[in-house]
């Protein structure tokens, strides 16, 4: 027998699917605004993509880039949790049903789950690599490339040769940060006992970083090559296995490791839910976010595409998007017109190593080096403090990250332990 939540008094009832930028921001621009807030996901926490790969590689805790929701909105009355998997959207009540037959009404629905890898269908991709895209997936790697560092010692032991290859493939700003983090990570959290792992990073376009100058690709590239990388461009993978993966040319790359930030997709919730989806699976919205034909209906965040005026998928669209959300419901609420999304770039910016980044703002000139370092570190601590507020964890991470102690070698067994009966 199925349950329905309503809502308990005659306030409009929110529900945003995703606990994403795009999700937490609009229900912070719903924070003085009388209604009833469900943010619904199917994880209890929110997670800062944006350093995933320092998870990955042992620089960071999960902890330390991930949050959990409820705490988050201690202070935000008007604001509920709920944990569990959409599978449909009942239209005529207006009703989010989940895969546990649980039923949530609404009177604006907010479409915010954000992306997922997308593998491009290429043959084995999917099942052999290692994608960067939630919490999950990083502890997973970390967990892996632990256990294969560990088997690295083992092995230069008992035989005095041994090679880990880690093959990434993307050669974007998650692909370029997790290749510089990858070539020193073994020395880091192993001293001497084990030898740096050989690092590829395969690039399918004739540069890395191909949304920023060639000045800073180039950088890109000089740096990633002195740290060790070996750095492919215009490198094509055409299949991938456990043990290997294989480019266009024919090259096969033995590794058991390949590790995927070549693309994303958005969340497949829109055409599971019956919206009107467009490039990469987003639901297509107008200029103010809304859905065309379903009133108080918005998306936004990578999970949403406007015709004329797409934006790019990143953290401070997402922000913004969410926030744009937020004030257009308290609009319609006071019976106003909704007003149109007016995205602001902030610049690009992507690491390269611990004192060296590249950075690129709207205005003013292209720069890298430590100074670009300091500016990408502070930005992402701002960007934590907004979701987190534990500045004593921000001040410890920024204070560990610069001093570059690796605090993440514990290799944990997650194998299911079975119960003894009383």
């Amino acid at each position: 027998m199925s349950s329905v939540a309503n809502a308990s008094s005659s306030r409009p009832k929110v529900v945003i699917l995703g606990g994403g930028f795009a999700g937490l921001n609009t229900a912070h621009a719903l924070r003085d605004v009388d209604v009833d807030i469900w943010i619904v996901d199917r994880n209890n926490h929110h997670t800062f993509q944006p350093l995933l790969y320092q998870v990955g590689t042992a620089s960071l805790s999960a902890e330390e880039v991930g949050a959990a929701l409820r705490p988050i909105f201690r202070s935000q009355r008007n604001v509920n949790v709920h944990v569990g998997e959409v599978v449909d959207v009942d239209w005529d009540d207006r009703k989010v049903v989940f895969s546990d037959e649980f039923r949530l009404s609404f009177d604006y629905l907010v479409v915010a789950a954000g992306a997922t890898a997308n593998f491009f269908g290429i043959p084995g991709l999917e099942e052999s690599s290692w994608p960067l895209y939630t919490l999950g997936d990083a502890v997973r790697l970390r967990r892996h490339l632990l256990a294969e560092l560990e088997a690295s010692v083992l092995d230069h032991d008992h035989e005095g040769e041994h090679s880990s290859t880690v093959v990434v493939v993307g050669g974007g700003p998650t692909g370029v940060e997790t290749a510089g983090a990858l070539a020193s990570m073994a020395s880091n959290l192993l001293g001497e006992d084990a030898k740096d792992m050989h690092v590829v990073l395969v690039e399918a376009s004739p540069r890395l970083l191909a949304n920023f100058s060639e000045r800073s690709s180039e950088r890109a590239l000089k740096d990633l090559r002195r740290r060790g990388v070996d750095v492919r461009l215009e490198a094509i993978v055409a299949s991938a296995d456990a043990e290997s993966v294989t480019l266009k040319d024919g090259t096969r790359i033995e590794s058991r490791t390949i590790i995927w930030a070549a693309g994303v997709k958005a969340s497949p919730i829109g055409g599971q839910i019956g919206l009107e989806t467009g490039r990469g699976g987003a639901v297509v919205v107008g200029r103010d976010l809304q859905v065309d034909g379903r009133p108080g209906v918005f998306a936004c965040g990578d999970v949403a595409f406007i015709k004329d005026n797409p934006v790019p998928q990143l953290a401070p669209a997402a922000i913004q998007g969410g926030t744009h959300v937020g004030k257009q419901i308290a609009r319609l609420i006071e019976g106003k017109k909704t007003v149109p999304f007016k995205y602001r770039d902030k610049g690009i910016m992507a690491v390269l190593g611990r004192g060296n980044a590249v950075v690129e703002l709207p205005i003013g000139p292209n720069f890298g080096g430590p100074i670009a370092w300091v500016l990408w570190l502070a930005v992402h601590i701002a960007y934590l403090i907004g979701f987190r507020n534990r500045l004593k964890v921000l001040v410890d991470w920024g204070w560990n990250y610069l001093m570059a102690r690796r605090s993440g070698a514990i290799l944990v067994d997650d194998e299911p332990r079975e119960r003894v009966p009383a």
